[in-house]
C-alpha cells in the first residue's frame, strides 16, 4: 500500500511538472486560507458536468506556491455539488465522444475542468441503501467521510484543475484521448480544528494515522454536510440522472457490514 501511495506521488509530481510546462497562464485562483476554509460556505447547488473528483485525493506541495498543493483527481460526469454557477463549472477543452472516452479538443494543450464534490464512489449505508433499480449491478463504492482532529489537509472544494492528454507527445492541433485523471490545484490548510476525509473501506475508518501521513484532499464539516444534503435530495428527485450514485455518503462512526455490500 504504501509502495503504491509512494508512486502515485512521484507521477503526481512529475504530472504537475507537465502541465506547468504546458499551461503558459498560471491560474488566478485565490488559496483558501486557514480563515476561509473554517467559515462555513453555502453551496450554490447541484450541476449535472463534467468535475473533477477528489475525495480519497493524495497530494504534495506545489513547486511554486507555498500555500497550494497539487493533488491527482478523478475525471467524472455527472451530478455534483459546488459553490459556483454552472456556467462557471464548465469544462474547457474537453468532451466526452460517443465511445464514453475523454476527449481534449485540437488546439488545446489541456482541458480544464473544477473540482467538486459527489456520491460517485460512496459505500452502500443501512437505512441509505442504493436503489437497485437505478443502480449498476458492479457498483463497488467504498468511500467513507472520516473526522479528523488538526493536522494539515488540502482545500480542493471548486478549485480549478487540468487533464493532460494521454500522449503527450502528439500533435496539440488534433483531438487527442485525455487522461483518467485530473491535476488540481488545492489550497493548504494547517491546524484545522476538525476537517472530514475520503478513506476506501472501513479498516481505514480505524487508521489513526491516515489523514496524518501525508496531505490528503479534506472539507469543511459544516460545509460538506450542507451540500450532501442538498446533492442527495437532488438525486432522489432525478434518479436517471446519474446511476453510479447513491443517495448519501457513510460516515465512519456509522460503519457496518454494509461496507462491502454492492446492489
Amino acid at each position: 500500500m504504501v509502495k503504491k501511495i509512494l508512486s502515485i506521488i512521484v507521477v503526481l509530481i512529475l504530472f504537475s511538472c507537465l502541465i506547468s510546462s504546458a499551461v503558459a497562464e498560471k491560474s488566478s485562483n485565490v488559496t483558501a486560507s486557514l480563515s476561509e476554509a473554517k467559515k462555513e460556505v453555502t453551496p450554490a447547488g447541484v450541476c449535472d458536468q463534467p468535475y473533477a473528483l477528489c475525495d480519497t485525493a493524495y497530494c504534495v506541495p506545489s513547486q511554486d506556491d507555498p500555500s497550494k498543493v497539487i493533488c491527482s483527481c478523478s475525471v467524472e460526469k455527472g451530478p455534483s455539488i459546488g459553490a459556483k454557477n454552472c456556467s462557471s463549472w464548465a469544462p474547457i477543452g474537453m468532451y466526452k465522444n460517443e465511445d464514453g472516452q475523454w476527449m481534449i479538443k485540437a488546439g488545446y494543450a489541456v482541458g480544464q475542468i473544477t473540482s467538486t464534490y459527489s456520491f460517485h464512489n460512496a459505500a452502500p449505508v443501512d437505512g441509505r441503501e442504493i436503489d437497485a433499480a437505478n443502480t449498476s449491478s458492479d457498483y463497488t463504492g467504498d468511500v467513507y467521510l472520516k473526522t479528523i482532529q488538526n493536522g494539515t489537509w488540502a482545500d480542493c472544494w471548486t478549485k480549478p484543475c487540468s487533464v493532460l492528454p494521454q500522449d503527450i507527445t502528439a500533435d496539440v492541433n488534433t483531438e487527442r484521448k485525455a487522461s483518467d485523471n485530473a491535476v488540481c490545484n488545492c489550497g493548504l490548510v494547517v491546524n484545522s480544528s476538525e476537517w472530514y476525509i475520503g478513506v476506501n473501506g472501513v479498516e481505514k475508518c480505524e487508521n489513526a494515522s491516515v489523514g496524518h501521513d501525508y496531505i490528503i484532499s479534506g472539507a469543511d464539516p459544516k460545509t460538506t454536510d450542507g451540500g450532501m444534503k442538498m446533492l442527495a435530495k437532488y438525486i432522489k428527485d432525478h434518479p436517471g440522472s446519474d446511476p453510479t450514485q447513491q443517495y448519501m455518503m457513510g460516515y465512519c462512526e456509522n460503519c457496518t457490514t454494509s461496507a462491502n455490500s454492492t446492489s
